[in-house]
């Protein structure tokens, strides 16, 4: 190869490095900006507010009893499908 292309060759790497540190840079910052959780909270102030109050409000007047007897079936039923559904595809990978 002649000199010439081997400089040509080494400044396309050069510049293809360079180029891919900075959309990694970009990357970062936009990964760290999204999975800020105070910038999250900041957005979505009002559906905290609510969710809390209403929680607040559940806890401080007691819960109702459909949602007593919702919470004491379907926990137990939901984790059931979730551990049969889990051992079921386990068993058809292997």
């Amino acid at each position: 190869m002649a000199e010439h292309e081997k400089q040509t060759i080494e400044r396309e790497i050069e510049r293809a490095r360079d180029g891919l540190g900075n959309r990694i840079d970009e990357l970062d910052h936009k990964i760290r900006r999204t999975l800020d959780v105070n910038t999250f909270a900041s957005e979505h102030t009002p559906q905290l507010m609510v969710g809390g109050a209403v929680v607040g409000f559940l806890v401080g007047f007691g819960f109702p009893k459909p949602l007593m007897r919702v919470m004491q079936l379907g926990v137990p039923l939901g984790l059931f499908a979730y551990k049969f559904m889990k051992s079921r595809n386990g068993s058809n990978a292997s």
